[in-house]
């Protein structure tokens, strides 16, 4: 009886073809997007501190046995305020641990009642962990906030366009809007799955969005790389869809190893870690799976339709130069 072949070799076999589905691959990042900003109309995204401003409030020096007696009586404390929005944090591992909460400026509050609201947080605090060192350990006033999301803005904007004059020079045209699509769709598919999961956009998810960018990047760049090179010895050999299937076939092994090898410890940070490195952990995770997605399928399928058009526009100038040249 004939073994029937596994699904590498089904992978690797020249019948399987990658690059011709490109409309079914956008299907599943589509409805991401979608979902996510539908939330984003709805609710909003769940920004930090560090976007929003407001107050912080530490309770230092708590048994870690209790944390979670603890954190029910902040949140029912809170909950009792006018704080509608809070983060509540445990700082340290050991048998004594801190308390961190912070929460944003109440819409419609002057700073005079902010500053009411947070004396009166910190006496009721006092009084309901007498043991502890209840401290104010200061604000992020709004306007800051809103000076650093348009500096993070600007600051990500400037280095997306710095990569497409980069993948201007190093390759064609093409592949360097393919690749700034491909970047652009991770960007969308991160924002997308950090507004339906409610994870906080602050200071470590910027630093999330720039590192998968530049993982991003390197695949992409790796992929083109391996195209550019059988297209210079293709001869007409291929079709435009056959090289890029080629192309991926060959770097899929890099591709995914360079993906996993990162994957596994964020991964680990993201089950194992403390709340901080999570913050910073899940973004990059939902990053690495977009950016390995959209590597393979994204940036491929629109440069070989990119690739497709230029040759049809081609064609077409030819006929109409030898309609002319017979008339």
């Amino acid at each position: 009886m004939e073994k029937k072949p596994s699904i590498v070799q089904k992978f690797y076999s020249d019948e399987f073809k990658i690059a011709r589905k490109g409309k079914w691959y956008a299907i599943a990042p589509a409805v991401i997007i979608l979902v996510g900003l539908i939330i984003v109309l709805v609710i909003n995204f769940n920004l930090g501190l560090d976007f929003t401003g407001g107050r912080i409030i530490t309770i230092r020096n708590l048994d870690n046995t209790n944390w979670n007696q603890y954190r029910n009586d902040v949140t029912a404390i809170l909950n009792d305020s006018d704080v509608n929005r809070f983060t509540i944090t445990r700082i340290g591992e050991g048998d004594i641990v801190d308390l961190s909460i912070e929460f944003q400026h109440v819409r419609g509050f002057s700073d005079e009642q902010m500053n009411e609201l947070t004396t009166e947080l910190l006496a009721t605090l006092n009084t309901q962990f007498p043991g502890a060192n209840v401290v104010n350990d200061g604000e992020t006033s709004a306007r800051a906030s809103g000076e650093h999301l348009l500096r993070t803005f600007m600051a990500v904007m400037a280095a997306l366009i710095g990569i497409l004059i980069y993948m201007l020079f190093r390759f064609k045209f093409s592949s360097g809007v393919s690749a700034l699509v491909g970047l652009f769709h991770d960007i969308l598919v991160m924002l997308a799955l950090t507004a339906i999961f409610r994870i906080q956009i602050n200071a470590a998810y910027i630093a999330a969005l720039i590192t998968v960018i530049a993982y991003s990047l390197n695949n992409t760049l790796i992929l083109f790389d391996r195209v550019r090179s059988i297209e210079k010895h293709n001869n007409n050999l291929l079709t435009i869809e056959e090289v890029v299937d080629k192309s991926i076939k060959e770097t899929f092994v890099r591709t995914m190893n360079t993906t996993i090898t990162t994957l596994v410890p964020i991964f680990v940070l993201v089950i194992f870690g403390v709340p901080l490195i999570r913050e910073f952990a899940i973004p990059i995770l939902f990053g690495l799976i977009a950016g390995t997605f959209s590597t393979i399928f994204v940036t491929t399928s629109l440069y070989v339709r990119f690739e497709k058009s230029k040759l049809a526009a081609r064609k077409r100038k030819r006929q109409q130069a030898n309609i002319k040249t017979s008339a």
